[in-house]
């Protein structure tokens, strides 16, 4: 038995209680982090390798939930989802900011807060859930299941179609 290709429509409704704070405004700590990442050679997008409309994603902790964030725990996160090895490098060190380097992550524009305004398609981190976000950069060339920019839910289905063949098991 097998189950034929379809289209998997998720909504979401987060509700979140984001404490009042103030206007964000760039830090001296995460302009510096910034400038390391280039430094480092890590100012391409974790996911695709692009090097278009780059942000600066807080990926353990958002800014605006800095007020709540236990800080042993974003930094014991941090030091196990560890994608520039600043976790490790660092581990010695406290975390205290959510603008700290092991809480950044340089994502384009369209996986961070992309949005497909054709067909109100989401393509960013703030959009979609983790498992369809990360598929945008684990999947094969040309096979992304998440609809891009510009881009209708029929032509990303003909685009993927006939691509996987599942097999009967015996």
């Amino acid at each position: 038995m097998s189950v034929d290709e379809h289209i998997e429509k998720i909504t979401l409704h987060d509700l979140v209680i984001t404490p009042g704070h103030v206007d964000r405004k760039a830090s001296a700590e995460f302009e510096k982090n910034v400038k390391r990442l280039k430094e480092d050679g890590h100012y391409r997008c974790w996911l695709t390798g692009s090097t278009d409309n780059l942000q600066v994603h807080h990926f353990g902790a958002e800014w605006s939930l800095a007020a709540l964030v236990d800080f042993e725990k974003l930094k014991e996160f941090c030091e196990t989802f560890d994608p520039y090895g600043y976790g490790r490098l660092l581990k010695n060190q406290p975390m205290t900011g959510v603008d700290d380097i092991r809480n950044l992550l340089v994502l384009s524009q369209q996986v961070h807060t992309g949005e497909n305004k054709d067909d109100d398609n989401a393509t960013g981190i703030h959009n979609l859930v983790f498992p369809m976000w990360i598929m945008q950069g684990l999947a094969k060339p040309g096979l992304i299941p998440v609809p891009q920019p510009g881009e209708t839910i029929t032509a990303a289905m003909a685009r993927i179609a006939g691509a996987t063949k599942l097999k009967e098991s015996a």
